[in-house]
């Protein structure tokens, strides 16, 4: 078994973020090394006390942002202060099971990155349905990443991450990162996890204005790259992509 870090970003979940860590806390014994490590970025509801308490309990390893700066900065401060050979990171909103993570283990041998897709999005409006199908074959095509979903959890060999540069905190930083894994030509695979509704709150980055801002930000990461000679588009790939593994819960 390999050693796995999850990264829990956590913005306003005051009320699923204890639940779902109790949960993840639990799938500790899948692996043969564990750890939980929560990035608050400067919630302003009662999360953090929240998890302040639970790290009295149970494995945490707590770091606070001093002000907020996103999710993908948030996932890339988690992702640099991880130990464990492999990482991954989890919505603090528990819209992804914690149980999920148990699907990671058959690819752990073959493969650097694992691409998450989410099987269904249930409770997603039409217009996000739409938006994320519109961003999804724009930024394939433009990067030559044939994926088929550029938001789910990205689960990465500590090693391949070592070598990625430090990134932005550009909104679109989670697609950004694996345009930019591709100098490293790693063996990807795609996998299908479960999708659950948000269990409080609402989603963010959803309006007209999050999906301008995110288009905005990837034409000038295709610039940036066009600069610097690399034409992903030219050379395109894609992961592999296995059957769907048998819808089992992990008790």
């Amino acid at each position: 078994m390999s050693g796995l870090s999850v990264v829990i970003p956590c913005y306003n979940e005051e009320g699923s973020i204890g639940p779902f860590l109790r949960e993840l806390a639990a799938q500790a014994r899948l692996f043969s090394r564990f750890e939980i490590i929560v990035v608050d970025d400067a919630s302003r509801d009662g999360s953090a006390a929240v998890i302040r308490s639970l790290a009295a309990e149970l494995p945490l390893r707590v770091i606070t942002h001093p002000r907020n700066i996103g999710l993908g900065a948030a996932v890339r401060t988690g992702f640099n202060a991880a130990t464990l050979d492999w990482l991954t990171y989890l919505p603090g909103d528990g819209h992804v099971p914690a149980e999920e993570v148990h699907k990671f283990l058959p690819y752990m041998a073959a493969y650097d990155l694992i691409i998450t897709r989410a099987a269904a999005r249930p409770g997603a409006t039409a217009y996000r349905r739409r938006a994320l199908t519109i961003y999804t074959v724009w930024v394939s095509a433009a990067f030559g990443l044939r994926l088929r979903d550029f938001n789910g959890a990205q689960t990465w060999r500590r090693s391949l991450w070592l070598r990625q540069p430090s990134g932005s905190d550009r909104p679109v930083s989670l697609a950004e990162l694996l345009v930019r894994s591709r100098a490293a030509e790693p063996r990807m695979v795609e996998i299908e996890i479960d999708d659950l509704p948000r269990r409080d709150g609402r989603p963010a980055n959803g309006s007209p204005r999050a999906a301008l801002r995110a288009a905005w930000q990837m034409v000038c990461l295709f610039v940036e790259e066009g600069r610097a000679g690399r034409w992903h588009f030219l050379r395109p790939v894609a992961p592999d992509r296995p059957e769907p593994l048998p819808l089992k819960r992990v008790a």
